[in-house]
This record gives C-alpha cells, sequence and structure tokens, in this order.
C-alpha cells in the first residue's frame, strides 16, 4: 500500500511545502513542490523576535500548505521552523497560531538538526555516489555546511554525515546587516565578504574545510537552498520555475561571480524584471550568491552541484524511515 507524506519548511526567507507518495516497489514520487517567500526573519538581524506583520505574512501560506498536503491525502504532515524561529524568544506565538488553526505542531530544529536534515534531502539519490560530498545549505538566517559519504546503512537506514556546522549567516540577516544600497556599493560589499569570511574561521567550519583537502578523492560541492536555485534559473532563464530543470545542474564559480556584478549594478525595480529572480528574494540575492562563492573559494573548488532537494526533502527521508522501523 502506497503512503503520502508532507513536509513544510518555514524558513526565515521562504515557506515550502512538498508532498512524496511512497509506492508499493518503495519509490518516492512527488505530487507536490511549491514555495514561497515570506521573509519571517526580516528585521531580526537587530532584533531576535520575529515581527508581527512577518507572522501574519508566514502563517497563511502555512495553513493553505497543511491544507493542500491533506488534500493530496497526506497521512503523515511535518512542519520544521529553522533559524528565525530558533532563534526568536516569541516563536511561541507563531506555533500555538499554527497549530489552533491546522491542528498541526511545529517542530523548530536545531542547527545540528538542520544540518543532518539538509544532508539527507541533498544527498537523497546520490547513494550509488562512492566520493565525499559537502552540502552547502544558504539559508535566510544560516547557512549549514555538512560534509559526509552518501552512502545508506545496510539496514536503508539514511546516510550519516561525519562532520556538520550551522553558521549564523544567511541571505537574509546579512542584508539587514550590511547591504542598504542598490546598485550595491564597494565598500558594502566588502564589509559583507569580511563578514562571511570571518564565520569560517568557527573551528568547526574549519575542520570540514581541513578534512577535505585530506581525502583522496576531491568532493562534490553541492550547493542547496534559495539563492543556488535561483542562481540556475536565472542563468538558464528558467521561467517558470521547473525543480527539475534546475536539480543537478553543475554551476562555475565565475558564474556566481558574475551574477553577483551583473546585479550589483541594477536598481530593485532593474533586478524585478531578471527572468529567474523572484521579486521577493531580489532585495537579497547579494548576500546568498557572496556566501557561495565565499564557500566555493575557501574549499578551493570551482564549481558546484546545484540540489533542489533540500530540508523539506530530508525531512520526509526522516519521517519515511521513522515509519519503517516503528513497531507494527
Amino acid at each position: 500500500m502506497s503512503e503520502i507524506f508532507g513536509s513544510i519548511d518555514v524558513g526565515t526567507g521562504s515557506v515550502l511545502c512538498l508532498a512524496v507518495e511512497k509506492t508499493t516497489d518503495g519509490k518516492m514520487r512527488e505530487l507536490l513542490n511549491e514555495s514561497v517567500i515570506t521573509a519571517l526573519g526580516a528585521g531580526t538581524a537587530s532584533d531576535p523576535s520575529v515581527r508581527r506583520k512577518s507572522i501574519e505574512r508566514t502563517l497563511k501560506p502555512v495553513i493553505e500548505y497543511v491544507q493542500k498536503l491533506k488534500d493530496v491525502g497526506a497521512t503523515s504532515i511535518s512542519v520544521v521552523g529553522t533559524s528565525a524561529l530558533r532563534k526568536a524568544p516569541n516563536r511561541q506565538e507563531f506555533i500555538n497560531e499554527v497549530h489552533d488553526a491546522t491542528g498541526v505542531e511545529v517542530e523548530v530544529i536545531s542547527g545540528d538538526e538542520e544540518a543532518l536534515l539538509t544532508f539527507w534531502g541533498a544527498t537523497h539519490g546520490l547513494s550509488n555516489y562512492a566520493g565525499p560530498v559537502v552540502v552547502m545549505d544558504v539559508g535566510g538566517g544560516s547557512s549549514e555546511l555538512v560534509f559526509g559519504h552518501p552512502r545508506v546503512g545496510e539496514d536503508g537506514s539514511p546516510a550519516k554525515p561525519e562532520l556538520a556546522v550551522s553558521l549564523p549567516i544567511g541571505s537574509l540577516v546579512l542584508t539587514d546587516r550590511f547591504i542598504t544600497n542598490y546598485p550595491t556599493v564597494p565598500d558594502e560589499m566588502a564589509r559583507l565578504r569580511d563578514g562571511i569570511r570571518a564565520e569560517f574561521e568557527n573551528t568547526q567550519a574549519q575542520r570540514i574545510i581541513l578534512t577535505t583537502k585530506d581525502v583522496k578523492m576531491s568532493p562534490l560541492m553541492v550547493g542547496v537552498g534559495g539563492s543556488a536555485t535561483t542562481l540556475v534559473a536565472m542563468e538558464h532563464e528558467i521561467v517558470p520555475y521547473i525543480p527539475m530543470r534546475v536539480h543537478k545542474a553543475r554551476v562555475p564559480r565565475d558564474t556566481i561571480q558574475k551574477h553577483i556584478e551583473r546585479l550589483g549594478a541594477m536598481s530593485l525595480e532593474e533586478r524585478y524584471a531578471v527572468p529567474g529572480l523572484p521579486k521577493g528574494r531580489a532585495p537579497v540575492i547579494d548576500a546568498g550568491l557572496s556566501i557561495l562563492h565565499e564557500l566555493l573559494g575557501a574549499f578551493g573548488q570551482e564549481a558546484m552541484t546545484v540540489s533542489d532537494h533540500g530540508l523539506r526533502y530530508g525531512v520526509i527521508v526522516r519521517d519515511v524511515w521513522r515509519s519503517r522501523s516503528a513497531p507494527e
């Protein structure tokens, strides 16, 4: 008998919804894949409390997505909150309102849990790849960096990453902190890059970077999150957004720099006309692309593979495994 699993990722910048059917032969078939930019974490760089307007802006699509998941027959629905809710002292306000409206409990996950689930999502389907993988998930409020091999366990359990870190740098919070001008100005962009590089001094981040330089096989760099997928959509003018045209696209580091410079010369109004760049992401794309560019530089790598399968996929991988391992 097939089962339908649903997940909703309530991120700092976006809300993403996924429904997957696990068929009787064990395959996974995607039924629903939608996202919307809500900027839940807007303005939280100086004060971690989420604003009332941001809560209202985010609550609506979450309620709608829960209903859509129920409509497609999902028997398991997981709603996870990440960086913005993790840091917000008033997160219970949002959690209560979601529960009152849908009956579903929001699970606010730790940075370590986010890194693990993102690794599972990004490497799902790479189990035949024998080499090391570095997953770079650039979100709105944080960036997860995970190193491991995408081998599933003998019992079919998801791959276990070897090293992971959640860094407090994301496209939304860094934009709040550093970017005030459009077109961007050199001084602000220089401070942005310095702020990113400073976070790479994190002990665990350094361990991951150094570990990849000791392995025999160069790691596959996998970029996850809206900045990475938007980059591919802009480069190839994928409008409307089609996940499978973006998934597994290879992007050279030089291409990232090309788009940083191209967009940096534009006003916000000019950015709104760029094919593949959602209006809500236009103000924060500089920071997101800069994080990816600096990460590849830190690892000494010249390209990445972009995955459309991030945290929300990892949540479903987890929930499918839990359903398999649960006692009868």
